[in-house]
């Protein structure tokens, strides 16, 4: 078993600890990733709950899709 020359210990050090920063970065934005799609579903959920409120107070799929933003067919999906 030899020793290993200190350039070869700089490089070793320095290629892990590029492997560890990029993996960190990797993790850094699938979390991100993770947070803008939970929050585009909260906001989904969020929606077709206004939604459903709407249908129980009578008001009509039109007037739901103009001020939610849902189609016709989801509203009406809802609606059953």
């Amino acid at each position: 078993m030899g020793t290993r020359k200190p350039r070869e210990v700089l490089l070793a050090y320095e290629a892990r600890r590029k492997a560890l920063l990029d993996e960190k970065s990797a993790l850094k934005r699938a979390e991100n990733l993770g947070k803008i799609e939970g929050e585009k579903i909260g906001v989904e959920k969020t929606i077709k709950t206004i939604a459903l409120g709407m249908i129980h107070k009578g008001i009509d799929t039109e007037t739901i899709s103009e001020l939610t933003g849902l189609s016709q067919e989801e509203i009406n999906s809802l609606r059953h």
